[in-house]
């Protein structure tokens, strides 16, 4: 009985949404196929099957609204998206930025396509496929850890999913390279499925010249990322958000 009302709760959740007329024409999409919602006024592409409808709700639904004060409403500066998925986090960064440079990084060829279809009328976007890492090698395997499209890490062996299948071979960028000289990062948004370990281990330098840092850490990919995070954030003011979000923002 508890499962059920929880199912009854979500769908009706779900239909306060996206509305009544948004959410029959999910439903009624084959599986694999992609189907646009209008998502909190944002025309969506998603695939029916996949976790994009519910990243997509979440992006749109205020899950970055932490970050809206802690730089100026017409911030002009670069933001890096990493880990941008489906791109609805760079739609909810530009609503919060409109003025700011955006860069977007997602590793896999498959989401890179949807993401481009959902910035595509973005100004002041650039999208890079590739990896974020923390070391200098110029491509990097990807792996599938079965957990979704969302899910997928350049973990070697996932500490949740040791048999983690490899997906393709990716390009991998280092914060550097994806920034002018000169170029400061005000935010970046990071969500690299464990990912983050190799930034925080080796990379700690070009993170600290960083304003903000919006991290989602993955422990149970690759053990030692919260505590890593914790050293970079020594300094700085640390705050615990949502579940396994944290926030870093340079005093």
């Amino acid at each position: 009985m508890k499962n059920i009302a929880i199912k009854v709760y979500r769908t009706l959740r779900l239909i306060n949404v996206l509305g009544v007329e948004n959410y029959f024409k999910y439903q009624s999409t084959s599986k694999g196929k992609v189907v646009k919602l209008v998502i909190k006024g944002h025309t969506v592409a998603i695939r029916k099957g996949t976790p994009d409808l519910p990243i997509a709700v979440s992006c749109l639904n205020g899950e970055f609204e932490i970050l809206r004060y802690l730089l100026p409403k017409n911030y002009d500066g670069t933001i890096i998206d990493a880990g941008g998925y489906i791109g609805t986090a760079a739609i909810a960064l530009k609503d919060i930025f409109p003025s700011a440079k955006l860069i977007v990084i997602e590793p896999s060829s498959a989401n890179l396509e949807v993401l481009k279809q959902n910035v595509a009328n973005l100004h002041s976007v650039k999208i890079v496929h590739g990896a974020l890492v923390g070391t200098s090698e110029t491509s990097i395997q990807l792996n599938n850890r079965g957990t979704g499209e969302c899910g997928f890490t350049v973990v070697a062996n996932p500490s949740d999913r040791p048999n983690a299948s490899f997906l393709q071979e990716t390009p991998a960028f280092r914060l550097s390279d994806l920034v002018k000289e000169d170029e400061k990062i005000g935010l970046l948004k990071l969500d690299i499925e464990g990912g983050e370990f190799s930034l925080l281990e080796h990379d700690m330098d070009s993170l600290r010249n960083v304003d903000v840092v919006f991290a989602e850490l993955h422990d149970r990919i690759i053990p030692g990322c919260v505590d890593k995070f914790f050293e970079f954030s020594k300094d700085r003011i640390l705050i615990k958000d949502n579940g396994e979000k944290y926030l870093s923002v340079k005093r």
